[in-house]
């Protein structure tokens, strides 16, 4: 989109954009979150070269904050970018006086801005110590049916500590405990991970080298089958796997799907399910999945019957709660006759 490309030379490839709406902090290493209320600094920006060079933003304490200008505007606005991307240019064009959308007055003069040098992207490197899962930490996963052979299987272990170090910066270290246990998703050998704290205020921590686009599920596909299931987390694959479904994830609801990935799925796979938390995010995102993919592949949107509340939103709650796989596959039946 024209209008897109003119906001990001406008706008310093999109630096102007972040510090217009989150404020000068972002010019720190690390920064807050002002959308998020969180005291902790979890944020960074760093310049993508691809696709013409843009800034990105890095939330490794919200990873569904993480994404370029565009992306955490309208999340702070709520506004959808699948469906009104025009609104929301609109809006960041009349915000910061660009005057791409609309001619500028006669007396307008720009004041131009330069942003600091590009932060080229780079992974966090990590030192993670491993142990054997304890007996606590097994009947946390076994609650939703999550065995040590699942576990084993998406390669998930437990992390007694793991250190990170930032480039130009101190480095930092969480360590698991009685209380606040945490398990690591490794990938590519454990050269990546993506910590998991469940009873901790940062939730996700990330580090090393992780897949791009991140997806949790894909290398335990089976070649082809009936259905899929995209859902919204690493434990909700593994919940949908110990119940004998097929199901992956992207690292959040709001992450972009490609039509390439979309297409493998389809080659692969007769029916492709969208299945995501039942709060308003899920709900949106799982709609806005529909209005992107149905008419061009066989998809269908399936919303559980649970309140939305924190505990009870996802398939993990769902099986929690005491439904059983058949009832499931009832739900999933019925999404797919009402395409009919």
């Amino acid at each position: 989109m024209m209008e897109k490309e003119k906001i990001l030379d406008k706008t310093n490839r999109g630096y102007d954009i972040f510090t217009h709406y989150l404020g000068k902090d972002v010019q720190r290493k690390l920064f807050v979150n002002p959308f998020r209320g969180d005291k902790s600094p979890s944020c960074r920006l760093y310049y993508n070269k691809r696709n013409g060079g843009i800034w990105i933003m890095k939330d490794y304490g919200a990873s569904e904050w993480s994404g370029d200008c565009f992306s955490v505007v309208a999340k702070s606005m709520n506004i959808n970018p699948m469906t009104d991307f025009r609104e929301l240019l609109r809006t960041i064009d009349k915000d910061l006086d660009l005057f791409v959308m609309e001619e500028a007055p006669a007396d307008y003069h720009p004041v131009k801005k330069v942003a600091p040098k590009p932060d080229e992207e780079g992974p966090i490197s990590f030192k993670a110590t491993y142990q054997i899962f304890k007996p606590r930490e097994l009947a946390y996963w076994q609650r939703y049916g999550i065995t040590q052979n699942i576990l084993n299987k998406y390669e998930v272990r437990s992390v007694r500590s793991c250190r990170f170090f930032p480039k130009d910066k101190e480095s930092y270290c969480y360590t698991g405990s009685f209380m606040e246990p945490m398990y690591g998703y490794t990938f590519n050998g454990c050269t990546g991970i993506k910590v998991y704290r469940p009873f901790s205020k940062t939730r996700f921590l990330y580090g090393g080298n992780l897949p791009r686009p991140y997806v949790f599920g894909w290398n335990q596909l089976p070649d082809f089958g009936d259905t899929i299931i995209i859902t919204g987390g690493e434990k909700d694959v593994m919940t949908l796997a110990a119940h004998g479904f097929t199901a992956l994830a992207f690292n959040s609801e709001s992450a972009k799907i490609t039509d390439s990935q979309m297409t493998v799925l389809a080659e692969r796979f007769h029916h492709i399910v969208f299945m995501f938390d039942c709060d308003t995010t899920g709900k949106r995102e799982s709609a806005a999945r529909m209005a992107e993919f149905s008419g061009r592949f066989n998809v269908s949107q399936l919303i559980l019957p649970l309140s939305g509340t924190k505990r009870e939103k996802d398939i993990s709650d769902y099986f929690l709660m005491g439904h059983t796989p058949v009832d499931l596959m009832l739900l999933i039946e019925k999404s797919l006759n009402n395409l009919n």
